[in-house]
């Protein structure tokens, strides 16, 4: 996956987590569920950045 692909899915990432946000702030009846998939999706939000991160350092290193 290149950069750009990362970033798009740190994006839809970001999104997901600011509408349950919204829902959790909107008392939303579902608060467990809506708790879970926050923790979800900000574990995927983790492991999509560090693997960003890795990315653009292996090609700096290749190009340098």
């Amino acid at each position: 996956m290149g950069d750009s692909e990362y970033q798009r899915e740190i994006e839809r990432c970001r999104c997901e987590i600011a509408e349950i946000e919204g829902l959790l702030r909107s008392g939303h009846p579902d608060v467990e569920g809506l708790c879970q998939a926050l923790g979800d999706w900000s574990a995927e939000l983790r492991i999509l950045e560090e693997k960003s991160r890795q990315a653009v350092s292996l090609a700096a290193r290749r190009e340098g």
